[in-house]
Parts: C-alpha cells; structure tokens; sequence
C-alpha cells in the first residue's frame, strides 16, 4: 500500500468516528489575526516555511508575493485541503468560496450551514481540482464518495471556526472582492512544496528567509519549545525573521499565570531564547475582532537570525 492509499484509509476511519487525535483535525480556517502581523515580514519574492493546516498562511502570504511556499504540518490531509482551497478560489467567488466551506455560525450566529460541502458546488470545481493536483482530486472525490458532505466537514475538521466577519478581517486574502482576485491571479504562478513532518524529531531541509509557527509551542514544555527553537532557526537564512509562536490575548505586560502553558511565560521565555533576538510584536486580537474591542491583543514572539 503507497502512502496516498495510508492517508485516505486514515481519513475514511475518521469520517466514521467521532473522535480522532487533535493532529488529525483540519482547521477550516486559521485561528490567528494573520492581518495583524504579516506587514512585520519581507515576502515578496522571499522565501517562506509556514505550518498551518487551514492553508490561510499559504494563502496570505501568495498574496503579498511569496512565490517560494513550504506548507510543513503534522497533519497528513493539509496538502489536500490547500489544493480545495484553491480550486474554490479559481472557480468561485467568495461569497461561494465561504458558503462551501464555513460550517458553524453561517450564515448567521446560532445558524450552522447545511450547504457546507454542497455536492453540487465540489462537482463545479472538481475539473479544476483535477488539474491542480491528482491526489487531491482523488482524496476529494472518494470522501464524497462514501459519506456525506457534513459527515466529511464534521469528522475530519476542528469545531474550532470563528464567526465569519472575524475569519475575513483575519485573513487579508478575504478582505474584499478585489484581493479575492488578486490571489486568484497570484495562485497561476506559486506551486508550494509541502512537508509532513515533527519539528521536535525531524531535521527541516532548506533555507528561508521568513518561518512562521503559528501556536505549537502551547503544545510544548519549556524544554521542548527551547529545542523547537533550535531545531528551525537553522533554516533561518541570515537576517531572516521567524515567528517562534502565536499568543492569544497576550502583551508584553500581561503578568503570567501558573495555570497557563508556558509559553506565556514571557519573561522566561524571551530570556530563554535570548541568543536569537527575541522580541514581541502586538496587535488587534482573534478576540478583539469578535467583541469589537481595541484594547484586546494578540502577539507574536520574533525572532531575527543575525
């Protein structure tokens, strides 16, 4: 049995049960305010490893010029969900693209979407899905296949999806109709490399100038998130800038909590990591967002190789 037949065997099980490991999980779209922090970084005709299974810092960062892309996650289905992704983008608009693939709260609060996954709207991209990449084709279509759409959308995707209007203002790609194209426009020309991989096991191959880790180190102990560190900085390029966690609700001036994860142990961890330059960079929440409220932030803790 090749791999491609191991994960859709993995992802047919996990379309019949009801519970699967966290890593399993595709995230709809991101969890983070991509739109707060991506002006911190050069991408434009740079290079840029990114984990992240929604695809959105991906797709993010194709918009601002990225034409050199490694998408690393743990999770097996990510390259998948990238190439649905966008294969909605170049055959639908983005009202469609939101209606096929936002499920809870949509269309309105309390209002889950029983058009999400529609049958008809994947037969209408699945030409294009096809060409874009085979696989994923396949993948698709054998889910649609055996199960139906919201047995698809509930078992092999985290409930973890935010009201619409948080997710577009998130994501600078949904911000109007106007970047909706221009990413269309940019996808014809970037073809990402993607790797499934641990990061506390796995030697990361090749050199970039930006690395963007989302929110793994709220996963880690302090000793892990130290080696994490160490572990990717050497595929830092020199001068290149690396986003070692995202932190929610978080400023330099929030007094830490035992109860927390360490990483929102600041003093510790920015002394800790101290050899590669670290500093905070804050800016409107996931949170402020929702609740229309400037005074909750999000950061990223920075960090440059010099």
């Amino acid at each position: 049995m090749n791999y491609f037949q191991e994960i859709l065997n993995r992802a047919m099980r996990q379309c019949h049960e009801t519970y699967s490991s966290l890593f399993d999980y595709i995230y709809p779209f991101t969890t983070e305010n991509i739109s707060g922090y991506i002006n911190e970084f050069t991408l434009e005709n740079r290079s840029l490893l990114t984990v992240g299974s929604s695809s959105d810092q991906v797709l993010n960062a194709i918009l601002y010029g990225c034409e050199n892309v490694t998408l690393l996650d743990i999770n097996p289905y990510t390259k998948f969900y990238y190439y649905l992704k966008v294969a909605c983008i170049l055959t639908l608009n983005k009202e469609e693209y939101l209606e096929f693939l936002r499920y809870y709260n949509y269309p309105k609060v309390f209002k889950d979407n029983k058009n999400c996954f529609n049958i008809e709207i994947f037969n209408k991209i699945k030409s294009t899905l096809l060409i874009l990449d085979y696989e994923s084709y396949l993948f698709w279509c054998e889910l649609f296949k055996n199960f139906s759409p919201l047995e698809i959308r509930k078992n092999l995707f985290s409930t973890d999806e935010d009201r619409t209007d948080v997710i577009v203002n998130s994501n600078p790609y949904l911000i109007n109709e106007q970047a909706y194209k221009t990413l269309r426009k940019k996808l014809e020309n970037v073809e990402p490399n993607f790797m499934t991989t641990n990061l506390l096991k796995d030697e990361v191959i090749g050199h970039f100038d930006n690395i963007w880790l989302s929110n793994i180190p709220q996963y880690l102990t302090t000793l892990e998130i130290k080696h994490l560190a160490d572990n990717t900085i050497n595929a830092l390029k020199h001068n290149g800038l690396m986003l070692i966690s995202y932190l929610y609700q978080t400023t330099i001036n929030t007094p830490y909590n035992k109860d927390w994860e360490p990483i929102y142990n600041l003093p510790q961890i920015l002394n800790l990591l101290k050899e590669y330059n670290p500093y905070l960079s804050s800016f409107l929440g996931v949170k402020g967002l929702k609740f229309k409220d400037e005074k909750i932030k999000d950061s990223i803790i920075l960090c440059r190789k010099l």
